[in-house]
């Protein structure tokens, strides 16, 4: 069999996104290998379903990702517009809730005039204003990211899927990864349906949760692992929807582990939901269920890097933090006691079934500290995204291009013929302005 040109590990919301952009400017055997019967079932359908403005990232930290969470909202928006799909601007209070936090929404203003929010998309409000305006929230300031957005990012990424399939891509679904090894041609690839091998002269690894193990299977990004946190949500009955008309999250009190601090979500349906916890798990598709069965936690404790995790979990706060975070799950009544601390009208009996349920999988480096920013790793053949977390699907458009010209750039395209289509909803050259990367010429 022909060896792909471009293969692209993961069907998530950025996978998708890359064989989009890769297609659109060039032409080659470009195919993408997703382990599920569809895209996008793992994190890219199972998150806040949210759009989220970048007032809270600090650009000189998370340049990268707060330029592309700034531009993808108008991307998605005319996506949504063009493919009829749900758009809601609910819009997100960020509250304090003491004279700390306080300090913290002033920086957050700075954050989001640096990376472009118009002045009319948030607004600072004293308590009083926020008691007027939501009167069942309690806190001592807010600051209100007007156009954040309710979405249903799963409907975004099998729409893209269909425009990637109409420019050539190839969707292997179904198809896991079980090894990666070099070969004459660039890389063979071994699947876990059929136990078959593919060839391809070039991998991208856009893996979500198993992206670690991806990497280092290609031997690369050795120096990191990861952990698996379950986040869990709970729907709220209907008559106690209008507690609050819009999201309402809180200033994490833990800035080396954001999200942990509890949401009230607006999702697209008009639904309202709860979360979420940070519950430790045992793999990236663990929804349910604690310690047991012991096996799959003892073979990811000694994973390599093991000295990672060591270093992790001889910190006393993050051990403390995950004991709590484990109550939280087994108790429906802590998760009610950390929303009341900013809506205490909220009561037990309107917690009525567990909602949606996402895992979150960071990065752990060899000091032990949990990484914050996505990270890239380059290999021979290949090009890995790792710790692509929140807000990652709102990025996901313009992070993907400003990707795809990074590695025309490295000349690891070289192989393709360049031949930029027509877009008929984006506009390649305006992203690569904002994004500021050149482009190649069309």
């Amino acid at each position: 069999m022909e060896p792909w040109d471009v293969t692209i590990v993961g069907g998530g919301i950025l996978g998708t996104s890359v064989a989009y952009w890769l297609a659109a400017r060039y032409d080659g055997r470009i195919a993408v290998l997703e382990q599920e019967p569809a895209v996008a079932e793992h994190a890219s359908g199972r998150n806040t379903g949210v759009i989220h403005r970048p007032f809270y990232l600090n650009p000189e930290k998370a340049g990268v990702f707060a330029r592309a969470a700034g531009i993808s909202y108008h991307l998605w928006k005319r996506y949504a517009a063009e493919k009829g799909l749900p758009w809601s601007e609910v819009g997100t209070y960020e509250v304090a809730l003491d004279d700390r936090q306080r300090a913290v929404l002033d920086e957050y203003m700075g954050y989001a005039r640096e990376n472009g929010m118009e002045p009319s998309e948030f607004e600072l409000v004293d308590g009083r204003e926020m008691a007027r305006r939501e009167p069942n929230v309690r806190c001592e300031a807010a600051l209100l990211s007007k156009t954040d957005t309710a979405v249903d990012y799963q409907a975004f990424t099998r729409a893209l899927k269909v425009d990637a399939e109409a420019l050539g891509v190839r969707f292997l679904t179904g198809t896991g990864v079980t090894s990666v090894e070099a070969s004459a041609e660039g890389l063979a690839i071994g699947l876990a349906r059929t136990r078959d091998t593919a060839r391809t002269r070039y991998l991208i690894g856009c893996a979500g949760g198993g992206a670690i193990d991806l990497a280092h299977a290609a031997g690369v990004g050795l120096e990191y692992t990861d952990l698996h946190f379950r986040g869990e949500y709970w729907v709220i009955q209907p008559k106690a929807a209008d507690l609050a008309r819009r999201n309402v999250y809180s200033v994490p009190r833990h800035g080396d582990l954001p999200f942990l601090d509890p949401h009230w979500i607006v999702r697209a349906n008009g639904t309202r939901e709860i979360g979420p916890n940070a519950v430790p798990v045992s793999g990236p598709t663990s929804y349910r269920g604690l310690i047991r069965p012991l096996g799959p936690w003892v073979a990811k404790f000694f994973e390599p890097p093991v000295y990672n995790k060591v270093r992790l979990l001889l910190d006393k706060d993050f051990v403390s933090l995950s004991v709590r975070e484990m109550w939280s799950s087994i108790s429906r009544a802590e998760m009610l006691r950390r929303v009341q601390r900013f809506l205490p009208a909220l009561r037990l009996e309107d917690l009525v079934s567990p909602g949606t349920a996402g895992i979150r999988t960071p990065v752990v480096d060899r000091h032990g500290h949990i990484v914050k920013e996505a990270i890239e790793v380059p290999g021979p053949h290949s090009y890995h995204i790792l710790n692509y977390n929140s807000p990652g699907a709102t990025g996901a458009p313009a992070f993907a291009a400003r990707l795809v010209d990074r590695l025309a750039a490295r000349g690891d395209l070289d192989h393709l013929r360049n031949d930029p289509k027509p877009q008929k909803v984006w506009d390649w050259d305006a992203i690569a302005r904002a994004m500021g990367f050149p482009g190649p010429a069309s």
